[in-house]
């Protein structure tokens, strides 16, 4: 829900809070993070509130705005509020909202919503109404530099759904006049158009509806003094691998990667168990027929004679005080 407090000037006042509605929910709101700048360049306009939402491939959407009792009117005024839904660059439609003694009570908050646009079947006679939808771009990258130029054009304010709010003078009513609104039927940009924007969708409207009007609207001219809105809300639609690439939302953490074994069917496990098990139980029997290593001691005599079969050992002794036995081998 976005809010700007007051009129310009008046400080901690509430004041008029507008929601986009996505497929019957309020839609999560972000902070735009280049509002500040933004700000900086337009010092002197009205006050703005600038959000991201997240659009969803063919969700509805409509508006609801809310304008607090206590809003500051001021004093023996007799101004009233539009309130004009502009999509894509294209105004849809608007309401007006009467300020309290206009025939209305001042205790509740005065609540509009805009659903769409209003056209007139001159074949029926009838007043139809087209809802307000999300639709992806498509995109080619072969067109020509005629189509680019177009299509740059097109695109331009793709992407904003914004809210302006006027004061105004009504004049009473005057007979509503039929029209056929505006399309921007083409959904198929080139992809050069879009270079560098995080635009994926734009704004489509639905077959139309039967719908009750009135057959008369309100007659108003602009509040004395106003060059422009005194108020604008503005809404950045974007799918949510846009916002997460223009850093709106935090990125989703890589997975981290599986171990091979997990990747595995249970036939190879089974394999890969029996394997190991062969493995040890071979290493297990080189151990069992590898005999221990025999080192002679320092100090042993072999008899040479052939008396002994085996070489004798002399008995344990100190190696300072055993004498080597002489073997005489001269034929005396």
């Amino acid at each position: 829900m976005a809010i700007i407090k007051g009129i310009p000037g008046v400080e901690d006042v509430p004041g008029i809070e507008v929601t986009v509605v996505v497929d019957g929910h309020d839609a999560m709101e972000y902070d735009d993070p280049n509002l500040a700048d933004q700000e900086l360049g337009r010092a002197a306009e009205c006050p703005t509130s600038s959000k991201y939402i997240e659009c969803i491939d063919n969700g509805k959407f409509y508006i609801k705005a809310n304008v607090h009792p206590d809003f500051s009117w001021g004093l023996q005024e007799t101004f009233s509020l539009n309130l004009w839904l502009y999509v894509d660059g294209m105004v849809v439609a608007g309401v007006n909202v009467k300020r309290p003694g206009h025939g209305m009570t001042g205790s509740t908050p005065r609540k509009s919503e805009i659903h769409g646009r209003l056209c007139y079947c001159h074949k029926t006679e009838k007043w139809l109404l087209q809802e307000c939808n999300f639709s992806a771009i498509s995109t080619v990258d072969d067109a020509g530099n005629d189509r680019v130029k177009r299509d740059i054009a097109a695109a331009k304010g793709l992407g904003v759904i914004e809210v302006r709010v006027d004061r105004v003078i009504t004049h009473g009513r005057h007979s509503r006049s039929p029209h056929r609104p505006r399309d921007r039927a083409n959904l198929e940009l080139s992809e050069k158009a879009l270079k560098g924007k995080a635009i994926s969708h734009r704004v489509s409207f639905s077959s139309s509806r039967i719908t009750q009007c009135p057959e008369t609207s309100i007659r108003w001219s602009s509040y004395n003094g106003d060059e422009g809105p005194m108020a604008i809300f503005r809404f950045h639609y974007r799918s949510r691998d846009a916002l997460k690439r223009e850093m709106i939302i935090p990125r989703t953490p890589s997975p981290e990667p599986l171990p091979e074994t997990a990747r595995m069917s249970r036939e190879e496990l089974e394999q890969l168990a029996q394997e190991r098990l062969d493995q040890l139980r071979r290493g297990g029997s080189v151990k069992e027929e590898r005999k221990p290593t025999i080192k002679r001691e320092f100090g042993k005599i072999i008899d040479l004679s052939g008396e002994d079969e085996r070489p004798s050992k002399l008995s344990r002794r100190s190696r300072t005080l055993q004498q080597p036995e002489v073997i005489d081998l001269t034929d005396d």
